[in-house]
């Protein structure tokens, strides 16, 4: 082998490099790409809950997860098996349903490819910045540039990132009503017994109608696109990270 020709297979090594380095995404707004996939991920909340488990006696945990948005792609059973590990972790305590003390309700009320509508219905999912994008995602998608920027307009930088980028079929967004209850007392402690170097002994007493003194509702959405990917394959990945999500909730 020549100098030359070893001088030239050099060369086009690194301009191939150069150029793979090109096409790779970089970050966008509130977009994280994955480098070895090229698929692009975002988060979005319409508020947040600032708590902690050692604040409340009371810290047993009732749970609920709810699939209102008919994605037979969620294993219920499972992602709330997930979710109280994440919750116990944190300090929270597991209650046996009638004991609790919080109560955390999550319901998946959209699972879905991206459409006009959901846009429109969950406008925290970002502001007018994405009329640009969107423009563009009407050429993409084939909406029209009038109506991809309508749809930019509703999206914001977020979804309207996603669709400057990929087709509508591209696109996975999943969106959770989040409910953070503190129980009033409907059962209080009648006595409390603390040995040294024992664990506490509670004595429950019922104290009336239960109700709920503070109530946190937020809506969390994670979403994601890519190409040559399937639903199936957009889901679970968009799945786990709204788990994540909901564990650092509270």
């Amino acid at each position: 082998m020549t100098a030359m020709s070893f001088d030239r297979r050099l060369f086009l090594a690194g301009g191939l490099a150069l150029a793979v380095g090109a096409c790779q995404r970089r970050n966008m707004g509130d977009m994280v790409v994955d480098s070895r996939t090229d698929r692009m991920y975002g988060m979005r909340s319409d508020n947040s809950v600032f708590t902690d488990a050692q604040l409340y006696p009371n810290r047993r945990l009732k749970l609920s997860l709810r699939n209102m948005s008919g994605d037979p792609v969620w294993d219920l059973d499972g992602t709330r098996d997930t979710l109280m590990q994440g919750y116990l972790a944190k300090g929270y305590e597991a209650s046996d349903g009638t004991d609790f003390g919080l109560k955390i309700d999550l319901n998946v009320i959209r699972s879905q490819q991206y459409d006009v509508d959901i846009t429109a219905q969950f406008g925290f999912l970002g502001a007018a910045a994405g009329a640009v994008a969107g423009g563009v995602a009407g050429h993409v998608s084939g909406y029209g540039a009038v109506t991809g920027a309508s749809v930019g307009m509703a999206a914001g930088a977020a979804l309207g990132t996603l669709a400057s980028y990929f087709t509508a079929d591209h696109i996975y967004v999943v969106v959770t009503e989040a409910t953070f209850a503190v129980r009033r007392n409907a059962t209080k402690p009648r006595r409390v017994v603390t040995f040294d170097g024992s664990p506490r002994i509670e004595d429950w007493e019922e104290s009336g109608y239960g109700s709920f003194t503070k109530v946190h509702r937020v809506l969390i959405s994670n979403y994601g696109g890519g190409r040559s990917v399937s639903q199936l394959d957009m889901a679970e990945d968009i799945r786990q990270r709204q788990i994540r999500s909901l564990i650092s909730l509270v």
